[in-house]
């Protein structure tokens, strides 16, 4: 099921704020340039996403640009999300 843009970001802001507990003012804030992410936050803020989106961002596929702001980081989830097949469960009896 897709996603509006504006709901996905609003979802992203409140992963940002429970998670690694940070503000975000808008989704076009600069969070690399304002120090609001740095190494450490942005692998926990790739980890959050994959878990609660349920996508995979391989390593060799990131850029830097993509975290630049939630608006980037809404675009980079919902193409991930438009390419990463689901998560199939199997269920035993």
């Amino acid at each position: 099921m897709a996603q509006d843009s504006a709901q996905l970001a609003g979802e992203i802001i409140k992963s940002i704020a429970e998670k690694l507990l940070i503000q975000v003012s808008s989704p076009e804030e600069d969070l690399l340039g304002s120090g609001v992410l740095d190494s450490l936050t942005l692998v926990q803020l790739l980890f959050e996403l994959e878990q609660r989106f349920r996508i995979s961002i391989p390593l060799e596929e990131l850029e830097i640009e993509d975290f630049r702001s939630v608006s980037a980081i809404t675009r980079l989830v919902q193409g991930r999300m438009a390419t990463t097949q689901p998560i199939a469960f199997e269920v035993r009896n």
